[in-house]
C-alpha cells in the first residue's frame, strides 16, 4: 500500500470487496476516527474499460457526494494514488448492506413504512447524483449500505456505495449527456442498457425499482432466468408482474410506484425526483390505504 496512506491511516481487517478492489477498515492516526479504504490494483485490470472505470471511481464518488451535501452517498475523505494503486478513504458504515439485511429476514417482506423509507432515501441519494451529472449504473442491494445509529434511537440511514461502474453524463461543452455500454448487474439493469446505444440517468431509477420489488416481496426479483442471457431477455420484455402469493398484502400505491420506476419507456419512466413526490413515498408507505383495506 502507498507509504503516505500508511503514514496517515492504520490499516485494519478486510471488510468487503467491490467491483475492482478490496475494502479494509482503517483509522486516522491523527484522530483515531474510523474509516474504510478501498484499494484497487489498476495494473491487474486487463480490460481497458475496467481501467478507465477504476480511475474515474473516486472522482465520480466525490462529485456524487457533493462535499457532504448528498448525505445518502458514502463520502470520500481522501484519495492516494501511485503508479499502480488507487486507495480511496471513505466513510465507514456501521451496518450491513441491504442484501445481507434482506437475507437476515429469511424471505419475510419488509413492512411498507420501512420499505418506503429505504426507497425514499435511495431516490434522494440518486437525485443528488443525477444533479451532479453522475449515473451510478449498478444500483442493487449489495451497493446500498445501512448506517446504524450507535445509540439505537434513529432508524438506519441508507448510503449508496461503490461507484466502480459510474459514468459522467453531465451535459457540458464536451458533448456529454448520455452513457453507453453494457454495465451493471443483470437482474437490476434497465432495458435500454441491454438494448445498446446511449442512455441516461433513469437507468438508476429502474434499478431502484427492482430494489423496491425485492424489499416488498421478501427477496424475489421481477426479471429472472437461468443464465444472464435469459435474464437480459426478460428485462427487455419488461413484463412486470406482482404474483398474489408475494404481493397480496402490498398496497396499490406501492405497486403503482414500482410500475412507474420500471417502465420500459425511459421517456415515461419516473425520475428520482418524481419518485420522491409519489403519494406512497409522501405517505410513508401507504399507511392510510392499509388502514382503509383493513376496515
Amino acid at each position: 500500500m502507498s507509504e503516505q496512506l500508511r503514514r496517515d491511516y492504520e490499516i485494519g481487517e478486510e471488510i468487503g470487496r467491490g467491483r475492482f478492489g478490496v475494502v479494509h477498515r482503517c483509522a486516522s492516526r491523527a484522530t483515531g476516527e474510523p474509516f474504510a479504504v478501498k484499494s484497487v490494483d489498476r495494473s491487474a485490470l486487463a480490460d481497458g474499460l475496467d481501467r478507465a472505470l477504476a480511475e474515474l471511481e473516486p472522482k465520480l464518488a466525490r462529485l456524487a457526494g457533493a462535499g457532504g451535501a448528498n448525505p445518502g452517498v458514502v463520502q470520500v475523505r481522501a484519495v492516494y494514488e501511485d503508479e499502480s494503486w488507487t486507495h480511496t478513504v471513505m466513510d465507514l458504515c456501521t451496518g450491513p448492506d441491504l442484501l445481507d439485511w434482506l437475507r437476515l429476514r429469511r424471505g419475510a417482506p419488509v413492512p411498507e413504512p420501512d420499505a418506503a423509507r429505504v426507497v425514499a432515501q435511495l431516490a434522494e441519494a440518486l437525485a443528488g447524483c443525477h444533479r451532479a451529472g453522475v449515473v451510478h449504473r449498478d444500483v442493487k442491494p449489495d451497493n446500498v449500505l445501512l448506517d446504524l445509529d450507535p445509540a439505537g434511537e434513529a432508524p438506519p440511514r441508507v448510503r449508496l456505495a461503490d461507484f466502480g461502474s459510474a459514468a459522467w453524463i453531465g451535459g457540458g461543452a464536451g458533448g456529454e449527456g448520455a452513457a453507453e455500454g453494457l454495465v451493471g448487474t443483470p437482474h437490476y439493469v434497465a432495458p435500454e442498457v441491454v438494448a445498446g446505444g446511449e442512455y441516461g440517468e433513469k437507468v438508476d431509477v429502474w434499478s431502484a425499482g427492482v430494489v423496491a420489488y425485492a424489499l416488498l416481496s421478501g427477496g424475489a426479483l421481477p426479471f429472472g432466468g437461468e443464465t444472464p442471457a435469459e435474464v437480459f431477455a426478460a428485462v427487455l420484455r419488461g413484463s412486470l408482474r406482482f404474483p398474489p402469493a408475494l404481493f397480496a398484502g402490498v398496497s396499490p400505491a406501492a405497486k403503482d410506484l414500482m410500475r412507474r420506476m420500471m417502465c420500459r419507456d425511459a421517456s415515461r419512466r419516473f425520475s428520482a425526483e418524481q419518485v420522491l413526490r409519489h403519494p406512497w413515498i409522501q405517505s410513508g408507505g401507504g399507511a392510510r390505504e392499509k388502514v382503509v383495506q383493513a376496515t
